[in-house]
């Protein structure tokens, strides 16, 4: 059984708790103060391959509860927001909280693999190409990119340790079901154009008329997750997770045009001012696991579409 850090009402563990049941595994997911269900995920709870556990991830009493009532055999930590006690420090403790709660139960359990998320934004700055054995910069333009990079290190240094398989990927370009962040442009313009409401476009990121990234469908991105993470041997210990492409704003605007067609929106002209990210190269991930993603752009923008469609709210 694999316990899901964040399965339950988290954008990526809970799209990745679905993509792992549809690979046969049986999943514990954590809640901790919102309980707050994905309609694709109540039939699985509901069939008992998904189980609810109350937890607060930084906290290792919490999850050794769950450990004596599941078998745990793998754990994958796809959370954020990690918070620790009060003051200046309480996210940079969080991670740290985090993950020492991760690793000491990762032991004790003795799983076979764990697997974190990162980010695409490491590779802010760089262009053309880039994949895992790029050159990171230390310093980070947010908190969370810092906390990601420490998560990395640690990560490393634990499977060292340990000899417990621990691997991270970095995730490009996410959209789809029960997206509540919808920091990127794609979520914003169906959500508009599916409720009949002008867009919100303040504060997104690379939301420029001649911007263009990866855009890569939440259920596939989920899915290489779950290949990742039940892969029998994996060669890397960082994986990216993108499309390998990039997809333009027109192309996006475009798509959901053909989904809802009097939709209208003026982008703003130019580019978002903020260091470029390039292409995220994914030949690990193809050569570890067969991934290839099933959704196109339209296809993606359609069955999200389709979701809301259905009274879904996010």
């Amino acid at each position: 059984m694999i316990l899901v850090v964040g399965g339950l009402n988290g954008f990526i563990g809970s799209n990745t708790t679905e993509a792992l049941v549809d690979q046969g595994q049986d999943c514990v997911v954590t809640r901790h103060e919102n309980s707050e269900v994905p309609g694709f995920l109540k039939k699985h709870i509901d069939h008992r391959h998904t189980f609810v556990e109350p937890a607060d991830s930084t906290s290792i009493a919490d999850l050794r509860r769950i450990g004596e009532k599941h078998k745990i055999d793998g754990i994958v930590n796809v959370a954020g927001g990690f918070a620790s006690g009060e003051g200046p420090l309480r996210g940079l403790r969080g991670y740290f909280d985090m993950l020492n709660a991760t690793f000491q139960v990762a032991q004790e359990w003795k799983v076979k693999r764990v697997t974190f998320s990162s980010t695409g934004g490491m590779y802010l700055g760089l262009q053309g190409t880039a994949n895992e054995d790029a050159p990171i910069s230390l310093p980070s333009m947010f908190p969370i990119l810092a906390y990601q990079k420490i998560v990395e290190v640690a990560a490393d240094q634990f499977a060292k340790k340990t000899g417990i398989n621990t691997i991270c990927v970095r995730l490009m370009g996410m959209f789809g079901p029960f997206d509540g962040g919808q920091l990127g442009l794609a979520p914003r313009l169906v959500h508009a154009a599916v409720s009949g409401k002008p867009p919100n476009l303040k504060d997104v990121f690379f939301g420029h008329a001649d911007d263009e990234g990866d855009s890569l469908y939440i259920k596939d991105m989920a899915r290489a997750i779950a290949l990742l993470q039940t892969a029998e041997k994996l060669q890397y210990e960082v994986y990216n997770i993108a499309s390998g492409k990039f997809t333009s704003n027109i192309e996006l605007v475009e798509a959901v045009k053909r989904v809802v067609p009097n939709f209208k929106v003026d982008l703003p002209p130019g580019h978002f001012p903020f260091p470029p990210l390039p292409i995220a190269e994914t030949k690990r991930l193809e050569a570890d696991t067969g991934f290839s993603p099933k959704f196109d752009t339209q296809s993606a923008i359609q069955h999200y579409a389709d979701w809301l469609r259905a009274g879904n709210p996010k």
